[in-house]
């Protein structure tokens, strides 16, 4: 994007967590008290993320979602204006701020309590109210972490306006035939893909044949992330490997979120799918060399510095 080219217009429906985390030898069993250390606060939940990382690739992001009126929603506020989000479209609810509750063992394993909160209060008509984000935006980006009534208010409108919808379906769970036909790129990684093509998680089937599945739904493209291997992007006329690129792997938290974030913000601009997805695994790249979500989601720049290499 040279300094000519308007911003990518990225509209981003989703949820906002508040993530408080402790290390400690071993994860409490039913009534046990642990002594922890390394007690760790940082902002979370994938709408957040996603919008953060689209504005991070120099999008030009409004974010629709809900907090309580509480310390938390405050401080998300304030993290939402450093990073030049456009926040109009959050409401602030009774609820408490969405919070994630993680227990982290030394060895790496975790146990994770996640209380919705306000996130549950984003309702299809709340999300219709701010429509006007979305329907002004050339990529809406969606995920499940909200209701399912405000991910299909949000998908129609954008289907109704023209604006590509991007859907991360997860967590994943089965969804309506209604919504996945609104969807116009799907951003499954391999268990997610296997759910939404009617499967269970691990069912033994090639990513390709359960992306094939989800094309006959109603998208037009379906965007497998792959990890380590990369992605696959699988259309009605072809099926093409994004190869990965390698990075010293510190942390993989968020590397999902900046996928998604720099991919539409690269539809945006006009990429086609393949180079978007590119886009999108070295966003990904750049988040597993960092820890913490947002801390690793990368500025443009980095990604251009992945592609280069």
């Amino acid at each position: 994007m040279t300094g000519d080219e308007p911003d990518a217009v990225i509209a981003v429906v989703g949820s906002y967590n508040h993530d408080m985390s402790v290390t400690v030898p071993d994860l409490p069993v039913p009534g046990e008290t642990v002594m922890g250390e390394g007690f760790v606060q940082n902002a979370g939940g994938k709408g957040s993320n996603q919008a953060i990382a689209a504005a991070r690739d120099d999008g030009e992001v409004a974010f629709i979602g809900a907090v309580g009126d509480d310390r938390f929603g405050e401080s998300a506020r304030e993290l939402w204006a450093e990073e030049d989000i456009d926040d109009s479209g959050v409401l602030s609810v009774d609820a408490p701020t969405g919070a994630a509750l993680i227990h982290i063992e030394e060895s790496g394993e975790n146990a994770i309590a996640v209380a919705p909160g306000a996130n549950h209060e984003l309702d299809g008509a709340s999300v219709r109210e701010k429509r006007a984000a979305i329907e002004g935006a050339d990529v809406l980006v969606t995920q499940l972490e909200t209701p399912i009534e405000s991910v299909q208010a949000a998908a129609t409108v954008g289907e109704a306006a023209g604006t590509e919808v991007v859907l991360d379906p997860a967590p994943a769970q089965e969804l309506p035939d209604e919504l996945v036909a609104a969807v116009d790129v799907a951003t499954p990684n391999e268990s997610e893909v296997r759910v939404l093509a009617g499967h269970a998680p691990d069912a033994d089937i090639e990513e390709e044949e359960a992306a094939r599945t989800v094309l006959d739904r109603g998208p037009e493209a379906v965007v497998v992330t792959l990890g380590a291997d990369g992605a696959l992007v699988v259309t009605d006329d072809q099926t093409v490997a994004v190869p990965p690129i390698e990075t010293e792997v510190v942390d993989t938290t968020g590397a999902g979120d900046a996928f998604n974030g720099a991919f539409a913000v690269a539809r945006g601009d006009g990429t086609d799918l393949i180079a978007a997805a590119e886009r999108g695994v070295a966003a990904g790249a750049a988040a597993c060399a960092e820890r913490g979500a947002v801390p690793s989601l990368p500025s443009r720049s980095t990604i251009d510095s992945y592609l280069d290499d």
